[in-house]
């Protein structure tokens, strides 16, 4: 049986971050947390700006999430941060930060006109209401249909059936590759990528990972592994954990890895143990 990335029928160790990693994504959530809750009560702030921090903070081995995705993380409907980032210069720019709470006034404004465009390109309006909402799945049965098995080197789902992206869409510029995620439980995720729909976040909710790429599969055998994640920005760190931990499960030495914001040097090292055919 063979079907794609999508599974079933649903809705389209990093060492323990120092003081310095620590500091630097608390600042993110206090900017956060100081501009984005109205609340006139301090310790009720604090205590949610705790609870926010301790939920996403990377523990040793993991990958958390990159400064610029905690807002898409935080925001209850997880719009897409295309949309989400001209809104917040409105939300500034007229004052109303002083006032409402970023969320509730993006939910209040779904007529509000925003420019989708980069610096230095033409206007692209759109109205904020139709911004994407990244879906964030948590229970079982909304994760199941993208659960992964690696077992004598054949990818499948729980239900037996072979993974394969070849019909995947991928991010921009890769096509036939699926999104990729361990997560903190060691638990495998494989599913297509929809631009402001399905991100790496999906089946992590926003919560740290121990590694986060995209795949090749087809017939559930693995081709090519890139390592690539925007919410994450995947590393060496990332890659090694994923190759231990598919290690044993199936043959790496042909596995071909691509890492392009990565020395190469310091790739063909991560990946020399794992080049020797029936390790």
């Amino acid at each position: 049986m063979k079907i794609t990335a999508s599974g079933a029928a649903t809705p389209p160790p990093r060492p323990e971050a120092p003081p310095a990693a620590y500091s630097r994504l608390a600042q993110a959530v206090k900017g956060v947390d100081s501009v984005c809750e109205p609340a006139p009560r301090p310790l009720e702030r604090f205590r949610d700006a705790a609870r926010f921090v301790a939920a996403l903070m990377p523990r040793e081995g993991e990958t958390g999430l990159v400064d610029e995705e905690l807002r898409e993380a935080r925001d209850p409907r997880h719009r897409y941060r295309e949309y989400a980032q001209p809104a917040h210069r409105q939300w500034v720019a007229r004052g109303d930060n002083a006032r409402e709470n970023f969320f509730a006034w993006m939910d209040a404004r779904p007529q509000l006109k925003i420019n989708l465009a980069r610096p230095g390109q033409p206007p692209r309006m759109a109205r904020l209401g139709d911004a994407p909402q990244v879906s964030y799945l948590s229970d079982a049965a909304a994760l199941k249909p993208y659960l992964a098995e690696v077992v004598d080197g054949v990818w499948r789902r729980p239900d037996g059936a072979l993974i394969d992206t070849a019909g995947s869409n991928g991010k921009l510029g890769m096509p036939g590759y699926a999104i990729l995620v361990l997560d903190r439980d060691d638990r495998l995720f494989v599913h297509d990528a929809v631009l402001g729909r399905l991100h790496h976040t999906s089946t992590s909710a926003g919560k740290p990972v121990r590694a986060a790429a995209m795949i090749e599969l087809r017939d559930g055998k693995a081709r090519s592994l890139v390592l690539s994640s925007g919410h994450y920005m995947s590393d060496l760190d990332d890659l090694e954990r994923l190759l231990a931990f598919l290690d044993g499960k199936m043959d790496l030495s042909k596995l071909a890895v691509l890492a392009p914001h990565e020395d190469r040097a310091e790739l063909a090292e991560v990946m020399a143990p794992y080049r020797q055919a029936g390790r």
